[in-house]
């Protein structure tokens, strides 16, 4: 597959999902000073909102060292999809955590002052309600279908929270982030864990009442 090819994939996953959160944040009232953008990385990187180029940046399956080709295959076959590597890779990172980067966008926007812990966290909520009030009518699955599909973990995968942390999962992601970025295994592993408690939450936040928690709505 040729790069233009690739690019133009990972769009037509990706600009849907924009498309719609934007006009979401619309209807809940909130006029934004701008829309972002998709914008496909031509090496391998993460996945990631870019305030200086207001892009979310997603980067091609293509482009993936055989390491991570792997590990998707790996993933994959504990999923609850049912996906090859490939497939799972582009369910996830072009499609599903998009919006999670755009509420790193809202958060942005709104000049939020956070933590990493409660910007990720929040970027979760944001992902999940959006999902749940906002459900792909492109996708097969559900959306609690499809956020199972990503928070699954292999049998022998242990609490990304060492049992003698000696402090919460907020101070420990905090204070450790560095060796933790370092380690996509449990880099992901607190991504997991802050999907399900965003899925467990009661009562179960509306996309609207989660932005009104960060942005001041110009009604």
């Amino acid at each position: 597959m040729d790069n233009a090819v690739s690019v133009e994939a990972v769009v037509t996953q990706a600009q849907p999902v924009l498309d719609a959160f934007y006009d979401a944040v619309v209807a809940c009232g909130f006029n934004p000073p701008f829309k972002p953008i998709v914008r496909v990385a031509n090496t391998a990187g993460a996945t990631l909102y870019d305030p200086a180029s207001r892009a979310v940046v997603l980067v091609p399956y293509e482009v993936l060292p055989p390491g991570r080709r792997t590990a998707m295959d790996r993933f994959a076959a504990i999923g609850t999809l049912g996906l090859s590597g490939r497939e799972q890779y582009t369910e996830i990172f072009n499609n599903l955590l998009v919006a999670h980067e755009l509420g790193h966008w809202l958060q942005e926007v709104a000049q939020c002052p956070l933590n990493r812990w409660q910007a990720e966290y929040e970027a979760n909520r944001i992902m999940v309600a959006f999902w749940r009030d906002y459900p792909a009518p492109s996708q097969a699955a559900s959306t609690e279908t499809r956020l199972a599909n990503f928070v699954v973990q292999a049998p022998n995968i242990p609490s990304p929270l060492p049992n003698d942390a000696g402090m919460d999962v907020e101070e420990y992601f905090n204070t450790h982030l560095g060796d933790i970025e370092r380690n996509p295994i449990a880099y992901a592993g607190f991504q997991k864990l802050m999907v399900r408690q965003a899925m467990a939450e009661q009562p179960v936040p509306s996309f609207c009442e989660l932005l009104l928690g960060i942005l001041s709505l110009d009604t």
